[in-house]
């Protein structure tokens, strides 16, 4: 990566407002107290965990905090920030993508504009030392309702492209069955499969969009996440011990007090789909999560995923909650929208 650095905006006189470059893991709980500010406004179910944002930021993969990010503050408390990082998806593309967050209070400042067009400058600055042949995209993500982040990316020539969805089951009462497939045994790893759990999830996200290529998962940051618990984690079994399903589960606290379950990833091997695995396993994760007192549980979608996951989930009882787009410009101002 390039040493030459961007500097951050320059804001105006007697605003209150100032940028500055990321310091270290010091200045993490600001900004997920901001982060979290601009989810709660506008209903993002997905909570942040600061240990768990540490834990991210010590892993970044083509990504430098300490150059690639910039913190804005105003009267000296963390408002928000920008990110970015590149990274060589499984479709053949390079992505050059940003983060941008910016607190509710402190919209309409100019600043969504300013960490935008810092970012734009800086992810120029780290391509010119990173050459690629691939086709390249600028690329950046809005939750639903962030209207300011929507219009500056529009202006800036970006284009909504993709979308999400949380899904949220409300409660944990009358459960779909859990019909076990025959030839497949559903159980929890021990820690020496793991790795192969890994490698079976890494194949069967590969063809999902905007999939980072194998050689950027890392099984480490997986393992090592604060969040992640060996027991919360559901695997169907082929014969011979092989992985073919999966769902990863956390525990989170809920706004209220309660405790949410997150199915973080619902996985079926190319080899092993249409025979209800993954349902097996969802039912299998909805019972473990009630048994450890979660109340209500939720997992993200593409809404345009062609495995039909929004259709199995609806089944599963799960309701879209929030959204959220991704959004993409070519980095060379020329080639067709992805």
């Amino acid at each position: 990566m390039t040493t030459t650095l961007t500097p951050p905006p320059v804001a105006p006189a007697g605003s209150g407002i100032a940028y500055r470059l990321y310091r270290g893991l010091a200045d993490v709980a600001g900004m997920g107290a901001a982060n979290a500010r601009l989810r709660m406004s506008v209903g993002v179910l997905e909570p942040i965990d600061i240990a768990a944002m540490e834990h991210r930021y010590t892993h970044l993969v083509n990504s430098d905090p300490l150059t690639d990010c910039v913190i804005v503050e105003r009267d000296g408390t963390t408002a928000g920030y920008a990110r970015v990082e590149w990274h060589d998806l499984t479709d053949g593309d390079r992505l050059y993508e940003s983060t941008v967050v910016v607190e509710p209070a402190a919209s309409g400042l100019g600043i969504t504009d300013a960490l935008l067009e810092w970012a734009e400058a800086r992810l120029r600055e780290v391509a010119g030392g990173n050459e690629t042949s691939r086709r390249s995209w600028f690329g950046s993500f809005v939750f639903d309702g962030v209207t300011e982040l929507e219009a500056s990316l529009v202006a800036h020539g970006y284009e909504a492209v993709r979308w999400d969805a949380e899904m949220l089951r409300a409660d944990l009462e009358d459960l779909p069955d859990v019909v076990e497939p025959d030839g497949y045994a559903l159980r929890i790893p021990s820690e020496a499969e793991l790795p192969a759990v890994f490698e079976m999830l890494v194949v069967a996200f590969a063809e999902h969009w905007g999939e980072y290529e194998a050689e950027e998962q890392r099984f480490d940051d997986w393992v090592d996440d604060p969040r992640f618990r060996r027991d919360l984690v559901v695997v169907a079994w082929a014969a011979g011990g092989r992985p073919a399903a999966a769902v990863l589960n956390l525990l989170e606290a809920a706004p209220d007090g309660s405790v949410r379950g997150l199915l973080d990833g619902v996985a079926t091997h190319p080899d092993h789909r249409r025979r209800g695995l993954a349902r097996a396993c969802i039912a299998t994760s909805l019972r473990l999560l009630r048994d450890e007192g979660a109340t209500s549980a939720y997992l993200g979608v593409d809404t345009d995923n062609h495995n039909r996951a929004l259709t199995l989930y609806e089944s599963c009882g799960f309701r879209v909650a929030s959204g959220s787009a991704s959004y993409r410009k070519p980095f060379d101002g020329r080639g067709p929208r992805p």
